[in-house]
């Protein structure tokens, strides 16, 4: 029973493998307008299925085969064909054989003689190259042929029947091609193509004319024909005027090893009468040109490629301006060789370059200086072609700094300059108004000045990536770099080490539509973008951001609500802070998770854990806490209003004294600083109470002023009018050279006395440095009974007398103060 089981298992098992392999191995059908696209690549088909018969597992039977119009059968194993195996598709378009194993030399004319609407025909990486000519000849409605070319064949009288045969497909780079000498009459019968490729066809002889009979050529790829060299450019250019040519590639015609070859007037003068488009010399080891070479290229050339050469300066380069009409020039990649690998391995004998250049020195009419404003100031400008739109010189090891210069380009539009050493960005550039998009990367660049973008005022792409800008970009406060740039819509500034950009930093820059700042080392985002309403992409990933603070938050909300609903930020890899002072931020990031990518990927910085998940838990964990938070806070803040307040009331005077010497400031006022009486206007300010004016008027006055040379400031005789009493109680202490006291009961009561007191305290601690600046008279009314408190440091110091009752202690009372006003004012060491 058990075998029986497993039999039916595996029975089943089989069976079902079976019918899927035939799923597997179906053509696919695609439903076009005027037909249908049969997709048989890539099933390990052994042979072409028959599409006439009728039972056939491996196509749709519903398809009629007159409905098929492409038919891919590329990618298998097809190793027989089947005679005449296409006869019933008749109005098949498209038909691709490519990558399989047929022998095609084994088939006789009648092979393709059914598809009599044939465009398009790709026989490339099969057994064999060589194809019997009279397989063609029945393929009238023939554009395009794609086919190896391994043994060198010529192309037969039966190509000529083919007229409407356009682009023929011979390159090396998609199949097998091994042509070696190119013969004037190798194409002699195609003279209706216009395009042809036979690059890495590792041709190394060309004869004189090989192209001049094709009339409708325009299109000409000799590329990575390494052992071709130079010498042949004047038979593959000769009469190309009889040829339509506009596009003419010669790039990688010499070998990987080698010196430097050098461009002459006569490898490339028979293209002077031609309408060349396009002209690409890439990777020739060019080092040189001469005088003329450029020159005498036609002036209908658009697009130049120099790339991957190791162009030295030299005079030919003020002859580009004279290509007035190129749109496109392309000097990336100098001094930039293959790998050692490929040098050493590469088997390459090219053919020896016999031209030798003229050493005639031509004079240099095209670089100019012209002053600006100042005579001084002279300006060095290089003038461009005329109608330059977009210039390459990337990875081509320019060094130095970009100072002020200028260029007359009118129609430049790009400058792709990345990938080299330009360290120091100064400027300002001139002539780069037109100018929309540059790209400045990897230019290990530190500095940029605020100038350097002045004239750059319609660049829309700017891409300043992988350069050390961060300190300098931090240093602008202002926004002075981006200042001009109010057309600017993306900016790259990835990978610049950047670790704080300033508020207004892009204050002028409203039209931003994607600005980016990934892999930097920001640890705070505070720049002002509200302003930008067509920003779509800010891009903040990989950076050390750990929360957004709430002028962001508004920031992005208002653009979020009110701009570009669609813009998307990227805070990934930052490390965001889940603490429970976190929890405003956290909340408004999951309130607008729709406009963060990757929302789902964010994590804490604590323990790398989903910020999603940890939001939640810190949701539960910090309710407990928020009482004490509360009480907390309101503690705080009421120790430090109390304490501010504790402050405020003991240093009340002084605060009252700074006031005073700040507005006399202001006006103009300086103090006498001068330590003898006849520095100060009064020898001493008399404070006392208006209820003691009597003992100032009948025994001050008589007792110091009249029986002395000295002259005491009296309040009531002596305050400048028109100004406020506080301000003459001020002048007048500040005039003198002490401050007398009449200490009564009457002056402990009086709150103008109180002032008078501590202002003249405030003096003697602040201006004269010592408290004996001020001198007590201590009236028998306040002698009697305790001393007073506002007084006790100057009665602790000894610096008071005590009023006597009897006349001869009166006496000796207005002896001793006399003397203790003509007294010097001493600055004490420590008060």
């Amino acid at each position: 029973m058990e075998i029986l089981i497993g039999i039916i298992f595996i029975f089943v098992n089989v069976k079902g493998e079976t019918g899927a392999t035939h799923m597997q191995s179906k053509c696919r059908n695609t439903e076009l307008i005027d037909g249908v696209s049969v997709n048989c690549s890539g099933l390990q088909l052994q042979s072409i299925p028959d599409f006439c018969k009728k039972n056939n597992p491996e196509i749709d039977l519903s398809i009629p085969p007159n409905k098929i119009i492409n038919l891919d059968l590329s990618n298998n194993a097809i190793t027989r064909i089947a005679q005449n195996p296409f006869h019933c598709l008749y109005n098949l378009r498209v038909l691709n054989l490519e990558n399989n194993d047929i022998k095609f030399s084994s088939y006789n004319e009648s092979l393709f003689s059914s598809l009599v609407s044939l465009h398009q025909l790709n026989l490339k990486r099969n057994r064999d190259g060589f194809v019997n000519d009279k397989v063609f000849g029945k393929l009238l409605n023939l554009e395009v042929l794609r086919m190896d070319d391994s043994s060198g064949n010529e192309f037969g009288e039966p190509f000529s029947l083919l007229t409407s045969l356009h682009t023929l497909d011979l390159s090396g780079i998609t199949g097998k091609c091994h042509l070696r000498h190119i013969k004037k009459i190798t194409f002699e019968n195609l003279i209706h193509l216009k395009v042809l490729d036979l690059s890495s066809c590792m041709i190394k002889y060309i004869d004189n004319g090989s192209f001049s009979m094709l009339q409708n050529l325009t299109e000409l790829y000799l590329s990575y024909n390494h052992e071709l060299g130079f010498e042949p450019l004047q038979n593959i250019t000769f009469n190309l005027k009889n040829t339509k040519i506009e596009t003419l590639h010669l790039d990688n015609i010499r070998c990987f090893m080698g010196p430097g070859t050098t461009l002459c007037r006569e490898h490339l003068g028979e293209l002077s009468q031609t309408s060349l488009k396009e002209l690409n010399l890439a990777g020739n080891r060019l080092e040189w040109m001469e005088m003329g070479v450029l020159n005498g290229l036609p002036k209908s050339l658009e697009k130049l490629s120099l790339a991957y050469n190791k162009l030295s300066t030299g005079m030919y380069a003020f002859e580009y301006r004279l290509l007035t009409s190129l749109k496109e020039l392309d000097l990336s990649h100098q001094l930039n060789p293959p790998s050692i690998v490929s040098k050493i391995f590469q088997s390459c004998n090219e053919n020896q370059d016999k031209h030798s250049c003229s050493t005639e020195h031509v004079s240099n009419p095209f670089i100019k200086s012209e002053r600006l404003e100042k005579k001084s100031d002279l300006l060095i400008t290089f003038y461009m072609p005329p109608k330059l739109e977009v210039m390459h010189w990337e990875s081509s090891r320019l060094y130095g700094s970009l100072l002020k210069m200028g260029i007359k380009a009118m129609s430049l539009r790009s400058i792709y300059m990345k990938n080299n050493i330009w360290y120091n960005w100064i400027g300002p550039l001139y002539g780069f108004e037109n100018v929309t998009t540059v790209d400045l990367s990897m230019n290990f660049c530190n500095n940029i000045s605020t100038e350097f973008l002045t004239y750059f005022t319609n660049i829309r792409n700017f891409n300043m990536s992988g350069n050390y800008l961060g300190k300098s970009l931090s240093l602008d406060h202002s926004g002075l770099t981006f200042r001009n740039q109010l057309n600017l819509e993306v900016l790259d500034l990835s990978n610049n080490g950047i670790y704080i950009l300033h508020n207004g930093i892009f204050a002028n820059a409203a039209n931003i539509t994607h600005l980016i700042l990934k892999e930097n080392r920001l640890y705070k985002w505070d720049v002002k973008i509200d302003h930008m309403r067509k920003l779509v992409f800010l891009d903040l990933s990989d950076n050390r951001l750990t929360r957004f603070e709430s002028p962001a938050m508004q920031n992005l909300e208002d653009l979020f609500n009110y701009g570009n609903k669609n813009l998307t930020v990227d805070l990934t890899n930052n490390g965001l802070s889940c603490t429970c002072s976190d929890i405003k931020f956290l909340l408004w990031l999951r309130s607008f998770k729709s406009n963060f990518k990757n929302f789902g990927n964010y994590t804490c910085l604590e323990d790398s854990s989903p910020l999603h998940l940890s939001l939640n838990l810190l949701m539960t964990s910090c309710k407990s806490f928020l009482v004490w938070y509360i009480v907390g806070s309101v503690s705080c803040s009421l120790v430090i209003s109390l304490s501010f307040s504790y402050l405020i009331y003991r240093n009340r005077w002084k605060i009252r004294y700074l006031r005073y010497i700040a507005n006399k400031s202001l006006r103009g006022y300086h103090r006498l600083q001068s330590s003898c009486s006849e520095g100060f206007e009064f020898d001493a300010y008399v404070s006392y109470s208006i209820k003691d004016l009597a003992f100032v008027k009948n025994e001050m006055i008589p007792n110091i002023e009249e029986r002395s040379d000295m002259k005491l400031a009296i309040m009531h005789r002596d305050d400048l009018a028109g100004e406020i009493q506080t301000t003459n109680i001020m002048d007048c202490i500040s005039r003198s050279k002490r401050t007398v006291c009449v200490v009564s009961k009457n002056y402990l009561e009086s709150d103008w006395q109180d002032y008078e007191l501590n202002m003249a305290r405030m003096e003697g601690i602040s201006a004269r440095k010592t408290l004996n600046f001020v001198f007590l008279i201590l009236m028998p009314d306040v002698c009697q009974s305790k001393y007073p408190r506002k007084a006790r440091d100057f009665i602790k110091k000894g610096y008071f007398l005590e009023y006597p009752d009897d006349p001869v202690g009166k006496r000796v009372f207005w002896e001793t103060l006399r003397n203790e006003i003509k007294k010097d004012v001493v600055p004490a060491s420590n008060i």
